[in-house]
């Protein structure tokens, strides 16, 4: 999270329950970075997808800070073009 950001927790993630499925957001809570999302060994591609997908949506922006998505039941937000780098990594390693 940016240094500046000096009232984050004040923030706080969106309370947006449509953004994410039951089960997705059950998972979310399991990963605190979309790099965990690649390494987990118990989602299926088409899962890490529908994850970080969710996780890199509108639904999950911070508000005032367009460039971030903060996923429910994850610590803090995270850059947007950073998690579709992930994304991208799953085409290239052809899990999706």
């Amino acid at each position: 999270m940016p240094a500046e950001w000096n009232n984050a927790e004040a923030l706080g993630p969106p309370s947006r329950p449509e953004a994410l499925s039951a089960s997705q957001s059950q998972s979310a809570a399991h990963f605190a970075h979309p790099s965990a999302v690649l390494g987990a060994r118990t989602l299926t591609g088409s899962d890490k997808r529908a994850l970080l997908a969710a996780w890199a949506s509108d639904a999950c922006a911070v508000e005032g800070r367009p460039a971030w998505r903060w996923l429910p039941g994850t610590p803090e937000p995270v850059a947007v073009d950073e998690i579709l780098r992930y994304l991208k990594a799953l085409d290239r390693e052809g899990l999706h």
